[in-house]
């Protein structure tokens, strides 16, 4: 919670506000802010409520934008030994103050600067990078509505201010498990936009938003896959699968090979890679299965799969294009002996036929791309749903089934016609456990098996 009101400090030359902020059973802490300095408001307590979903180690942690200092406070209330930065000085005089009146002073430093500043980098060894994105659209040449010193403070830049740090973050004095939490704004977009990081291989989870007037702010946290570890990779093996079960326990491990020669299906069927595709595995960690169903898990990675490779998913587990043509598939496997759950994805790089059947691609979706840059982005995409980072909350079931929705949805959009034991039905949600519900005159039915369900595509 904020309250603001309006002072002036003795012997300055311009107005302050001071604010009372308490978060979470953390403070109240009385807060000074000089007019020029961005004051704690709704996308604070936003910012604020998401760090504390954060659970695990304490460390170094760099908020870059501090402003009044609210969240460095609250960060050092944390456990966190923080440094603090702000390119206003003003804002940097404001924390300061701030930080010491809150008793802080020993566990949160302060300078001047930020990325973009010549010579500016994070400091060795920090686990978490935390920033409130400026995301006012950059102004007008010609406007004169912010003074240069605020403008800086809440102004985005045409090439993103996310963009700027995320060219910062290869260095690699940097915990390889840094999680960066930043808040943005993506409706309308921002140029701060998380395509960006996940385009350069971050795994990206939403930790919580909420729409202010006729925006929408969301707070979006980072992390390198596997802390930035290589997946291991074989030439040739008779299954992924069976190559998952090797690997070292613990961590986030996969295999991928660009042939098999025993891959499997759904319901025990063969899989027949075609030359230059793409055979792969997770190990999902144990808790999936705790938290999760396995229904669910597999439809939420076909989605996932569908939308890295801009095709569609037909429930619950082929990837195919908008005729019908299959491009590969989601297998998941697991016993009450395993520690882990596999997850398996059979990919077909270019058209062809398995015996009578064509089959689709990915170079006919997203190009000519190598099994590797494929494997990179389902990597990515796949740790954005089910890695366990020691920070990061789980993802929620309905985080899953909104995902699964979506994806399933697209594909009806397309036209695609439904039946079940040769009667025509409509297709109306996802159970919790990933189960397909469909519906005809006026009756519900939960399909858990694709027994008596045909799938036909829109021509």
């Amino acid at each position: 919670m904020v309250d603001t009101g309006s002072r002036r400090l003795a012997g300055a030359s311009a107005e302050s506000t001071s604010s009372r902020f308490i978060i979470g059973g953390f403070g109240p802490w009385e807060l000074t802010v000089p007019r020029t300095v961005y004051p704690p408001r709704e996308d604070t307590e936003l910012l604020g409520r998401a760090l504390l979903r954060l659970s695990g180690r304490q460390g170094s942690a760099s908020e870059i934008g501090c402003g009044s200092g609210a969240i460095s406070i609250l960060l050092a209330s944390m456990g966190w030994d923080v440094r603090a930065c702000d390119v206003n000085p003003f804002a940097v005089a404001a924390t300061r103050g701030n930080v010491e009146r809150a008793g802080f002073e020993d566990f949160v430093s302060v300078e001047e600067g930020g990325p973009g500043e010549l010579g500016w980098r994070l400091q060795q060894g920090v686990s978490l990078v935390v920033w409130n994105l400026p995301y006012l659209s950059p102004p007008e040449p010609d406007s004169a509505m912010l003074e240069p010193i605020e403008e800086a403070s809440v102004s985005d830049v045409p090439e993103g201010w996310s963009n700027l740090l995320l060219e910062l973050m290869d260095d690699g004095s940097i915990d390889p498990e840094c999680l960066v939490v930043m808040l943005h704004r993506t409706d309308p977009d921002s140029p701060s936009t998380p395509l960006g990081w996940i385009g350069d291989g971050w795994s990206c989870r939403r930790l919580d938003g909420m729409r202010i007037g006729n925006e929408r702010l969301e707070v979006m946290c980072y992390w390198r896959p596997a802390a930035g570890n290589p997946m291991t990779v074989v030439e040739q093996c008779e299954s992924t699968m069976d190559e998952a079960k090797r690997l070292d326990e613990g961590g986030w491990q996969r295999v991928m090979s660009q042939s098999q020669t025993s891959g499997r299906g759904r319901g025990g069927s063969s899989w027949e890679m075609l030359e230059g595709g793409l055979a792969c595995t997770w190990n999902l960690p144990r808790r999936c299965l705790d938290k999760h169903s396995p229904g669910l898990i597999q439809t939420a990675i076909g989605a996932a799969v569908s939308d890295v490779l801009e095709c569609l998913v037909k429930w619950p587990n082929d990837i195919v294009t908008s005729d019908g043509r299959k491009l590969g598939g989601v297998l998941l496997e697991a016993s009450s002996e395993d520690r882990c759950i596999r997850a398996g994805i059979g990919l077909n790089q270019s058209k062809g036929n398995v015996g009578d059947e064509p089959v689709a691609g990915w170079d006919e979706s997203i190009g000519r791309k190598s099994a590797m840059q494929v494997f990179e982005m389902l990597d990515c995409s796949i740790s954005s749903l089910f890695e366990n980072h020691p920070l990061v909350p789980c993802v929620s079931d309905e985080d899953l089934l909104v995902l699964s929705w979506r994806a399933l949805s697209k594909s009806l959009s397309m036209g695609a016609d439904i039946s079940l034991r040769g009667e025509p039905v409509r297709a109306v949600g996802l159970s919790p456990e990933g189960h397909l519900i469909v519906e005809s005159a006026g009756e519900e039915w939960e399909v858990s098996a694709v027994g008596g369900l045909e799938w036909a595509p829109a021509l």
